[in-house]
């Protein structure tokens, strides 16, 4: 199941993109993307969805090899972003994410319920270490200006 989901995340990339960038300009919480170009708003997470995907398949889970998510924090601290903003567009990328998923779950194969919930919950695992990599290297970003 994890790689008929990967290639619909494949397949999807755009959409999902489109749908963040949606989600992230309505929302009230973030407000350092009003100064933002497009490119510059979608930033790292077009590789941010090609790393999920990669990480569905991989066994074992190779979050080592991830990085999208530390690259996205110093850029979003040079942008002038309050970390609070940077981890609300995380937090929408999960949302849109599962919502995709939703809406498009009947492309997917018949399988055993447990099967979705384990992909789901790889999902999540994901995104809760692209959420601590992104803030560490805002983080990071923030106390050594100089290094970036």
């Amino acid at each position: 199941m994890s790689e008929e989901i990967s290639r619909l995340l494949k397949n999807g990339q755009e959409t999902i993109v489109r749908d963040w960038t949606e989600r992230v300009a309505t929302d009230r919480r973030i407000n350092s993307d009003a100064r933002l170009s497009y490119i510059q708003l979608i930033d790292h997470i077009p590789q941010i969805v090609e790393e999920l995907q990669f990480a569905l398949v991989a066994e074992p889970p190779a979050v080592g090899m991830l990085h999208e998510g530390r690259e996205h924090g110093r850029q979003r601290w040079r942008q002038g972003y309050e970390l609070k903003e940077v981890v609300r567009e995380l937090t929408l990328l999960r949302a849109t994410l599962v919502e995709f998923l939703e809406r498009y779950r009947g492309a997917l194969p018949l399988g055993p319920p447990e099967e979705l919930a384990r992909s789901y919950n790889k999902i999540n695992l994901f995104m809760d270490d692209e959420i601590y990599r992104t803030v560490e290297a805002y983080l990071d970003a923030s106390h050594n200006p100089q290094s970036n």
